[in-house]
């Protein structure tokens, strides 16, 4: 891949859960988000990414989405999915990640140019039998793309 032009990130305080009636807690702290889940449940959180979609007279490109994050022992993240306006421009599934993350990269394939704004959006999963809600906690760092230029 390319070296990327710029990365434009936000904090993983910017976050906004789908279905907040699935997750007991939303803690916005200084280091991350923090996510408390309902056993059995899941939802999507979204990341509103700042898109420069022209930078000196040229469309910008996407390349990879980053995002940094840890779970506990009974959440997992299954999917992040990029969308530039409506439209979804890359999908990584069945991902069932668990632990540490911290700098986890996924690829836009063909590095399409922005046309509108990029949203992250990230699945995540509680687990049924979980033995309390520490277990089901996710913590989100941040999220972010890096832009391709010329």
């Amino acid at each position: 891949m390319p070296d990327s032009s710029f990365t434009s990130w936000v904090h993983g305080t910017s976050m906004q859960v789908e279905y907040p009636n699935r997750v007991t807690s939303v803690r916005h702290t200084g280091p991350f988000v923090r996510i408390e889940g309902s056993k059995g449940q899941n939802t999507w959180v979204h990341f509103p990414i700042p898109t420069p979609a022209v930078v000196d007279g040229v469309r910008s490109r996407v390349a990879t989405a980053l995002v940094s994050f840890r779970t506990r022992s009974h959440a997992t993240v299954h999917e992040v999915i990029v969308y530039d306006g409506e439209k979804r421009i890359a999908e990584h599934m069945d991902l069932n990640l668990e632990g540490d993350h911290l700098g986890s990269r996924f690829d836009v394939p063909g590095s399409p140019e922005v046309n509108q704004g990029i949203n992250i959006t990230v699945g995540v999963q509680f687990s049924e039998d979980a033995p309390d809600v520490r277990s089901m906690q996710i913590e989100i760092v941040g999220a972010g793309i890096e832009f391709l230029g010329k």
